[in-house]
């Protein structure tokens, strides 16, 4: 017999905001995780500078139909790159038409390995401060080809296709722009600070703790072991605190 504990799992899936969601400033993952501890696990699958385009492509070599039974939720995080100007910076560009639609294949790939659509969840983009980001991209020699307009329309869009899906949706973009601070939750102008990292752990932890509301605690407290007889405690059916 296999005795083996198996935890659920929330995989996060997008650009680099969420590859660094692990990080000292991005750490909004990490939030999430500690949040979660003994109950599920948190599994970081960003890729910096990926766009919607390039990440429908990814997803199915992440995420199969012999993962959908243990996933309890499933972030995508995209928009941030997709949103750069097309002339100014083609290779990450994806037309909005294109975003839309990528993002809404990527959700029905994964209702169609048996993940609900309850249990996915689509985060719009941030704002861009152009001040901020722009001085970034001096220092690497490159072009400044993002904007906050165009960001809030990929943004606004992010939305849409949610409601259009029926998936959850975290509209950081909007929670984010409504701050008159909000510049501060940018690390650099694009990447979350530790400040926007709480906000987006804050918007996320009512969805996440709906679609975990049944997972156990794994394993009992340590007070609650017998130590007298402590396999009584840790090898019985019952893990749970």
């Amino acid at each position: 017999m296999n005795n083996k504990l198996t935890w659920p799992k929330i995989f996060l899936f997008g650009d680099s905001i969420t590859q660094l969601s692990f990080s000292q400033d991005g750490q909004w993952g990490a939030l999430l995780a500690d949040y979660l501890q003994r109950k599920c696990d948190v599994i970081n699958r960003g890729f910096s500078g990926y766009n919607a385009r390039w990440c429908k492509f990814v997803l199915p070599q992440i995420l199969g139909s012999d993962d959908a039974a243990s996933v309890a939720a499933v972030t995508i995080f995209l928009g941030a790159n997709d949103s750069n100007d097309g002339d100014l910076n083609p290779s990450q560009h994806v037309p909005l038409k294109d975003y839309r639609e990528d993002l809404t294949e990527m959700v029905q790939y994964l209702q169609s390995i048996g993940i609900q659509r309850e249990r996915i969840i689509l985060i719009t983009p941030p704002p861009c401060d152009e001040d901020a980001w722009g001085e970034e991209c001096k220092k690497k020699d490159k072009p400044m080809s993002k904007s906050n307009t165009l960001t809030e329309l990929y943004a606004k869009n992010c939305a849409k296709v949610a409601i259009d899906c029926g998936t959850q949706c975290v509209d950081l973009y909007k929670a984010m722009i409504k701050s008159e601070e909000w510049k501060e939750m940018l690390c650099d102008g694009l990447h979350l600070s530790q400040t926007g990292s709480h906000l987006l752990f804050t918007l996320l932890q009512p969805v996440i703790d709906k679609l975990t509301s049944d997972v156990v605690f794994k394993f009992p407290l340590w007070d609650k072991v017998d130590y007298m007889n402590p396999k009584v405690s840790l090898c019985s059916a019952n893990t749970s605190s």
